[in-house]
């Protein structure tokens, strides 16, 4: 298994399935409020269904190290510090920030304020990390990713820079910041002990801490339990077990810039995900986006 993922040609199909998975998760996430009858502007209520989902596909991912008898193999007891870690800044921050952040900002500048993300965690490795170069080929790349995905959001006479807020815009910054903190310590967890089973504890942690913290906060939503609803959150664990795992072993062996620039095919899939699941409108500069991300991860990947 381990050299499915060392591979660069498997690099770049698992990194697209993983950029899939992610982008069916947000149209399925507003398809579970609806089932369960999770208000919009019931922000712990939300916190508390990211926990469920999350806290589910970290033990999915320990059972399947557990048949598979992987173990966390750390080289030091201290480096289960660097796990904590990892479980709060990329599980229990990094979507506690976006789910209060959502709840204050148009979903528009949110989606492109959100995919900063990756190319934050682009410019972190290249700072960082020894393996991984600024080249003109890479900022081609970002330039043209970080077009795509504002052509998907940008409408015709409207105001994008409006009603800026802290709650709002300030909080999926700093998501989008946890995101690339994320994928940095993932990087360094993976020279330290198994990255599947650390990515497995990371997300049972993050996902209990969650929580906690949803349920400090309080629901006042329903809670209208559905087979459908739970179809939906039982697809949105598994795309979280699954992705996270490939996602981060991925980071463990090739160049983060080379994986992260994916990332920008979220945003633009889920739009045609939430056309699909959603019966929202497809616009033209959707497909123009798909073209220039699609050649920002050519750029990137090119070979100098």
């Amino acid at each position: 298994m381990e050299n499915i993922f060392k591979n660069k040609r498997y690099k770049s199909i698992l990194a697209f399935f993983c950029a899939l998975g992610w982008s069916l998760a947000y149209p399925l996430i507003k398809l579970g409020y609806q089932q369960f009858e999770i208000d919009g502007s019931d922000v712990g209520g939300k916190i508390i269904f990211a926990g469920i989902r999350f806290f589910f596909a970290g033990l999915f991912v320990l059972i399947f190290c557990r048949i598979k008898t992987i173990k966390l193999d750390k080289k030091d007891n201290k480096d289960i510090l660097w796990l904590v870690l990892l479980a709060i800044v990329n599980t229990s921050l990094h979507y506690m920030f976006a789910y209060i952040g959502l709840g204050y900002n148009a979903s528009a500048r949110a989606t492109i304020l959100d995919s900063m993300g990756g190319f934050f965690l682009i410019i972190l490795s290249v700072i960082i990390f020894s393996d991984d170069k600024f080249t003109v080929n890479k900022i081609i790349g970002c330039v043209l990713g970080i077009t795509g995905i504002v052509a998907i959001n940008l409408e015709p006479g409207a105001d994008m820079f409006a009603n800026i807020t802290f709650r709002g815009d300030g909080m999926i910054l700093l998501n989008a910041c946890c995101a690339a903190l994320g994928g940095i310590i993932t990087r360094i967890v993976s020279k330290k002990m198994n990255m599947m089973k650390a990515t497995g504890q990371s997300m049972f942690i993050g996902g209990a801490l969650l929580l906690v913290v949803g349920l400090l906060m309080g629901t006042n939503s329903t809670w209208r339990i559905t087979f459908k609803g739970i179809v939906i959150l039982f697809i949105l664990i598994m795309i979280s077990a699954v992705c996270f795992a490939v996602y981060n072993e991925l980071l463990a062996y090739h160049p983060i810039s080379k994986v992260a620039i994916y990332n920008a095919l979220i945003p633009v899939l889920g739009v045609f995900f939430a056309a699909l699941l959603l019966r929202e409108t497809i616009k033209v500069q959707y497909f123009i986006a798909v073209v220039m991300v699609v050649w920002g991860i050519y750029f990137v990947n090119k070979q100098n």
